[in-house]
């Protein structure tokens, strides 16, 4: 009985049963980072500080080579600064608050020897007219100051770029939970730093905003995978988790590598004797009660070979390599009695359904039998639900477990109890638009009804997987999560699996692809819980809760604006149609500001935007790729990632080389880690299926000219190539004209080219796309037709700042055109929000004023 609550207490960390613990704070790029990156806050609340104020914040250290810095810097009517300053270092610990060359409070380094690193603690800054007060970790320091006047007051963290204040010195440290406060305790603005916009950050009381410039967001590491450790080990290594310990450990017949997710190091342990079995797939397993490893194998009469770390030794000495019984199988320990378990995998030419049972001594595997059997399958998922329960998702085989007869993906799950082995088919999701197998581990949290598993498709051997989330009762609420984590998937010889580590808080997902004598392997970290990017973007509007609370009125006021906006429309038509009739000139009603008066041209009405009616036989490619068939359905997701590589190849070769592409590009761009022969059968493979997917357009074909695939449009539409195709006109001088003017897809040249699709080879397509794209904008701008149609000039420029937010050309020609119709203050705020995305972008203010860009002559 207390084997089985020790092992217990061990086994329940796997599960992340802890509250939704989101971090939040800002991390300070230092002195790791040149000085033009380094990170900075900027504060400037309007507030009465003449009687004082306090400054609170939360900060965490971290150990770096260099860590002296300003923690913040203080300015009063910008002529004089209070600076924090530290120098926290494992010889030396300073944190002093000078101001000019007197350091006014200074902790004793005693004192600050008791602080940890990476740990969190709170800072309180008080200054009034005539004293001063530091507290550090509930330490209180104070001191008489000559008495100032206090006006005006400005928060710089980190680098700070003041004019009179200037400096590059990062500490390396977070921080968070900012608040200022004036001398009644009365709170002026509170910055949690948790949900933010790219480059500031919005107080939770009065949107006033932090100025951020080169921000890594705490909460960010939520949305992101991070690239931990990349590692060329021997071929065949083996992969384990030991939760409780914050290892992931690699095993080989050299040495067992142990990878410290506490710290982020790897320290090897030579064994004194014998080794793990080499195993083509992975047959490695951590057991929590003995504090042991187990390397198993599946020939009769065979023992696990065991890893002891009191002795640093194996058990077996058995180094020949064994061809895979159970490819890609389920594994787990039972609490009940500390055997392990296996369910399911390939080999022979068969998908396995059994669950196989060995205890620690055992020589051989014992059947272990079950109701309601779950059909032959591998590549699948598991983990525990709870003590009793043993969950396994996905999957690819068949019913009748042989190869011949086809091979379908499986989206259910299944129940295991692990007490009477008893089980249930809890539920399954519809197959027609997902195409994908798992990672052998998944997580579960049954405290907020998660699945989450590691997801990728396995019809392509440059695959990508994606963390995926589903209601762990009934599999709805499929969710994305972080970016994609490339992939080489070549069956047995790949290999993904998901780890929640419960003291870092993080997931980890780990790869290896067997290749080129090597085991592979990356190992990649994300903040628990994931998140949507989404959920750390702040609304601009307003508070989420102001949002939530005053909803109902927000939407009788779109109700009320939607039937203004339909009686402002029906009045336009109807003078439009009295403009017609009459054939007298008039300009389209605008709303202007009234410090200038202004005309517009005519030819303002002449442009209509095209129509978005490219719904049938169509390939698009701009914001996104979609492809409708004949009859107007959306066929996209039929493309599997690498059918819809192969079409994107394909159309862009066309288009820029005017022949198409060679089967030597594409095998060294899509099949590079083929043979000759297994490339020119997955080309073939492909071509075809590529070519019964293009029948359902009317008029294109996937024709072979020479040596050269390519397509050719007849009646189908490419929004990619009607660009290209008015690029060349433009360039070539074309003039734009009345006959023409609606022929201009202007309502595409704001489109990004395949922004989802993320693949080294398409970055050049991506980066020639955008200069041709800016240079035809510029070259329309100065066309006869154009140059005095100001709506046009600043849907031009609009196009341009889609593409580069800091386009100096585009900001002249858009503010230009704006102060030319009298609307001074739109082109001012587009000015402003041109020179903070420049400040922020490029670390440095832009150069001309207000006055000089409207009076620039384009």
């Amino acid at each position: 009985m207390q084997k089985t609550l020790i092992f217990l207490l061990l086994m329940l960390t796997l599960i992340p049963v802890e509250a939704q613990n989101i971090s939040s704070g800002l991390y300070f790029a230092a002195h790791t980072s040149i000085k033009e990156e380094r990170t900075s806050l900027i504060l400037s609340p309007e507030f009465d500080a003449s009687k004082g104020l306090t400054l609170d914040f939360d900060i965490k250290f971290r150990p770096e080579e260099h860590n002296y810095g300003y923690v913040f810097r203080i300015i009063i009517d910008d002529e004089k600064s209070f600076d924090l300053i530290a120098n926290i270092t494992p010889e030396k610990r300073a944190l002093n608050l000078i101001e000019g060359n007197n350091v006014y409070l200074a902790f004793d380094e005693e004192l600050l020897n008791q602080y940890s690193w990476n740990k969190w603690a709170h800072i309180r800054c008080s200054i009034y007219p005539d004293s001063l007060r530091l507290i550090f970790d509930n330490q209180t320091l104070q001191s008489q100051y000559k008495f100032i006047n206090i006006k005006n007051v400005k928060f710089y963290f980190g680098y700070s770029d003041h004019e009179k204040f200037h400096s590059s010195d990062v500490p390396p440290m977070s921080i968070r939970n900012i608040k200022i406060t004036d001398n009644k305790n009365k709170t002026i603005a509170y910055w949690p730093l948790k949900e933010h916009l790219s480059h500031s950050c919005l107080d939770s009381l009065h949107q006033i905003p932090a100025t951020v410039t080169n921000p890594t967001w705490e909460i960010n590491k939520h949305t992101k995978w991070v690239k931990e450790k990349t590692l060329a080990l021997p071929i065949y290594t083996q992969i384990c988790h030991a939760p409780s310990k914050g290892n992931i450990y690699f095993a080989n017949s050299s040495f067992v590598l142990v990878y410290s997710t506490i710290d982020n190091t790897l320290d090897t342990i030579y064994p004194a004797h014998g080794a793990p079995y080499t195993e083509i797939n992975n047959q490695l397993i951590y057991q929590p009660y003995y504090d042991e490893l187990w390397s198993y194998d599946f020939d009769p009469l065979k023992q696990m070979s065991i890893f002891n770390f009191k002795d640093n030794t194996w058990t077996n000495n058995d180094r020949e390599i064994k061809n895979p019984e159970y490819s890609q199988h389920n594994t787990f320990i039972s609490p009940n009695d500390s055997c392990l378990y296996i369910f399911g995998g390939y080999g022979n030419y068969q998908y396995k359904n059994l669950i196989l049972k060995k205890g620690r001594t055992q020589d051989d595997w014992i059947p272990v039998s079950y109701n309601e059997e779950i059909p032959p399958r591998y590549l699948s998922g598991s983990d525990y639900k709870n003590r009793d329960t043993i969950l396994v998702f996905g999957g690819c085989g068949n019913p009748q477990g042989k190869q011949e007869l086809g091979i379908i993906n499986y989206y259910d799950l299944y129940a295991i109890d692990i007490n009477t082995f008893k089980t249930k088919k809890l539920w399954t999701i519809p197959n027609d638009t997902k195409n994908f197998v798992v990672g052998n581990h998944i997580v579960t949290d049954e405290t907020n009804n998660k699945l989450y598993a590691l997801c990728f498709p396995n019809d392509c051997s440059n695959s990508y997987i994606l963390l995926k989330s589903f209601d762990l009762t009934d599999g709805n609420n499929c969710t994305n999560y972080a970016d994609t984590i490339p992939f080489s998937f070549n069956d047995v010889n790949s290999f993904c699996t998901l780890y929640y580590d419960s003291l870092q808080s993080k997931l980890y997902a780990v790869t290896n692809y067997n290749y080129n004598n090597k085991s592979n392997i990356n190992i990649y970290s994300l903040a628990y819980p994931p998140l949507k990017i989404e959920d750390t973007l702040q609304t601009v509007a307003g508070h989420k809760a102001l949002v939530t609370k005053t909803g109902f009125f927000i939407g009788i006021g779109i109700c009320i604006i939607a039937g203004m906006g339909c009686m402002y429309l029906c009045y336009r038509k109807k003078k439009r149609r009295r403009r017609k009739e009459s054939h007298i000139p008039h300009n389209p009603p605008v709303v202007t500001n009234t410090d200038r008066s202004s005309k517009t041209t005519t030819q303002d009405e002449n442009y209509k935007p095209q129509p978005d009616i490219h719904k049938k036989s169509s390939i698009l490619f701009l914001d996104g790729f979609q492809v409708w068939d004949k009859n107007g359905a959306d066929i996209t997701k039929s493309f599997t990632p690498i059918l819809k590589q192969l079409l994107i190849l394909i159309i862009l070769y066309s288009v820029n080389n005017k022949k198409g592409i060679s089967n030597v590009t594409l095998r060294e761009l899509l099949w590079f880690d083929k043979t000759d022969e297994s490339a020119q059968n997955n080309r073939r493979v492909n071509i075809r299926k590529l070519k019964l997917l293009l029948e359902k357009l009317d008029g294109v074909e996937l024709v072979k000219e020479s040596t050269y695939w390519a397509l050719k449009f007849t009646h189908a539409y490419c929004d990619y190539i009607d660009v290209c195709n008015w690029i060349d006109k433009v360039k070539n001088k074309e003039p734009i004209t009345a006959e023409n003017i609606n022929d201009l897809p202007l309502n595409l040249l704001s489109g990004q080219l395949l922004p989802y699709v993320q693949t080294d080879w398409l970055d050049s397509f991506k980066s020639d796309y955008t200069n041709s794209v800016l240079d035809m904008a510029i070259n329309l701008s100065k066309q006869e037709y154009i140059k005095g149609n100001n709506e046009l000039l600043i849907q031009i420029a609009n196009s341009m700042f889609a593409h580069d937010k800091t386009d100096e050309y585009a900001l002249i020609l858009k503010c230009h055109t704006l102060y030319k119709q009298g609307r001074t203050s739109l082109a001012k705020t587009t000015f402003d929000t041109f020179c903070n995305e420049y400040k922020a972008m490029l670390n440095t203010n832009y150069t001309k004023t207000f006055n000089e860009v409207i009076n620039c002559q384009l």
